[in-house]
Order: C-alpha cells, then structure tokens, then sequence
C-alpha cells in the first residue's frame, strides 16, 4: 500500500510541471495566432488605427508576450482567470461556471448511453467471435467510427425534427419543464454517443476476447463452473481494466465540451463558449477553458490509475517504478 501511495503522490506533484508546460505553449499559440482582439470591440466602418491601439493598450495587449503570461500566470494562481474581452466583461471563471452545467449533463448522458449499449454488444460480440451477431457489431462500429458528427447531427435536425416534427431541433428548452424539455436533450445526447459506442464496444469486445483465452478462465470452467459465472464473475472483471483508461480518457469531454455539436444545436455549454470566443478572439476565455481541461484531463489519469488497484488487487506500484 505504501508503494501505491508514493506513485500516487508522484503522479499528483507531476501536475504541476505539466500544467505550466500546458499554459505556456497555450498561451503562446493563442496570442500568436491571426487575429486582432481589439476588432470585436469595432465595426468594420469605425476600425481607426489610434482607438484599435487605445483598446490593446486597455486590454494589455500592447506588452511583450512574456510580460503578459507572467501577469496572467500570477493572477491565475491566485485563481483568477481575468475578464472576458466580450460577453459583458464577465469573469471568464463565472462564465465557465454558467455554461458548465449544461455540458456535463449531455456528455455524461452520452456516456451513459454509450456504455449501457456498448459494453452488452462488446460482450456478446466477443463470446459469438464471427457469428453474425459480431459481424453485425463489427460493421455498425465502423460506421459509427466513420460518419463525421457533423453530418450526422444535421442529417437527424432534418429528418426527426423538420421533417418529422418529433424532436426539436436547437437550443437547451429553458422555457419549458418535464417531458418536453427531455426532449431538448436527445439528438445531442445521441449524436455525441454514437462515437463512443462504437470506440466503447470494440475496445470491450477486444479486451474479452484476450481474457477468455487465458488459463484461469479455463480453470474456471473445467472446475464445472457455468459460462454466466465464467463470464461475469472471472472474465468481466479483468476486461474492464483496460476500459477503464478508454472511459476515463472520454471523461475530460465532459467540460471540454463538443464543439462542434454544442455549435450545431444552439446548446448553451462549453463548447459554444470556447467557439463564440475564437470568433471573437477572447483570450482569456479560451486560455481559462484550455487550462481547465488540461487541469482535469491530468487528474481524471491519477484516479484512473487509483481505479486499476480497486478492480485488481493485484496490481501495485512499487516505489521505483513509474
């Protein structure tokens, strides 16, 4: 146990470093890219180079590069994520805070659906390896892998909600309550899984198909052990060790926000934040959401890795290895 800790403890004072190294390259790539700030604050018509120059200077844009990420690094120390240059001037932090909710619940809904759908399939394609059932699953995998977002999202807008009239096509439904609003929250929801059951299931069914192969498996069942108690109570439990990385390297979704999605269904989240603030060129906005999906994305690898001892006592971390 004690080995455990100290990785644990090495992981989590790894951090830091890491999410340093994350800020400086975001905060480099963002303020190098094209792309004036000072122009979301004018019309085409007003673009007079001295108010330009007045609002960097405002917006302390007219500094070294270097000068301005020491000056915001210290501010987000101290937890402050600065002001949106749009949005009313809001506090990014208050800003993000507001649109979080909403993208937690249609991601972690999505994930949801996707594990109740894919884990089941993965199962049962890997018990009937090449059956139809497999090829079946193989072929909607590919699929699911291979249409792009996008068009499956407008595809669904067109057919089930203009055409069909069933479900509504954009926005979150904040005016209305019960079962009208779930409604609100199927095509995204649908959208965003259909990827991950395709990811989740052929990951399970791999993961499977090397457990049921191994020794202890056929131990199990030359003991007069059913193939249910084989499967679930010797197999299942070592093939999800490895889903478990796949699971929680989706998890940082959660806030990162789809974007492309969010932006397709009007969805009040993070991810139409992060899009409306690259087309205005909100920097600290943009900065604010990077660094905290970099921040979780790092934390959610510790606990993943907390999570392979609690499915698996057998595996430990002894104090030299890494």
């Amino acid at each position: 146990m004690s080995g455990t800790r100290a990785y644990i403890i090495r992981r989590t004072l790894m951090v830091v470093p890491l999410l340093l190294g994350l800020s400086m390259i975001i905060f480099l790539l963002v303020h190098l890219a094209p792309g004036d700030p000072a122009l979301a604050f004018v019309s085409e018509q007003n673009n007079d180079p001295e108010v330009l120059e007045q609002i960097r200077e405002d917006l302390g844009l007219n500094q070294p590069i270097p000068v301005q990420y020491v000056k915001w690094l210290g501010n987000l120390v101290q937890g402050d994520f600065g002001l949106a240059y749009t949005f009313n001037s809001k506090p990014v932090l208050t800003l993000i805070k507001e649109r979080a909710w909403p993208t937690i619940q249609i991601q972690a809904l999505s994930i949801i659906l996707a594990l109740a759908i894919a884990l089941p399939v993965g199962i049962v394609s890997a018990t009937r390896q090449y059956s139809v059932v497999d090829n079946s699953a193989t072929v909607g995998a590919f699929m699911g892998l291979a249409i792009p977002q996008f068009w499956l999202a407008l595809l669904l807008q067109l057919f089930l909600g203009v055409q069909l009239g069933w479900l509504p096509i954009a926005t979150q439904g904040q005016d209305v309550d019960g079962l009208a609003k779930a409604k609100y929250y199927v095509l995204p929801v649908v959208v965003l899984a259909v990827p991950l059951i395709a990811t989740f299931a052929r990951f399970m069914r791999s993961s499977m198909l090397e457990v049921i192969r191994q020794d202890y498996v056929n131990t199990a069942r030359s003991k007069g052990l059913g193939e249910r108690s084989v499967l679930y109570h010797h197999a299942l439990r070592n093939a999800l060790i490895p889903m478990v990385t796949v699971i929680g390297l989706q998890l940082p979704r959660m806030l990162s926000g789809g974007v492309i999605v969010e932006t397709i269904f009007a969805w009040p989240g993070l991810g139409l934040l992060g899009f409306e603030a690259i087309l205005r060129r909100d920097y600290p906005i943009i900065l604010g959401l990077t660094i905290i999906s970099g921040a979780f994305l790092l934390v959610l690898n510790i606990i993943v890795d907390i999570v392979y001892v609690l499915i698996d006592p057998r595996i430990g971390y002894e104090g030299g290895s890494g």
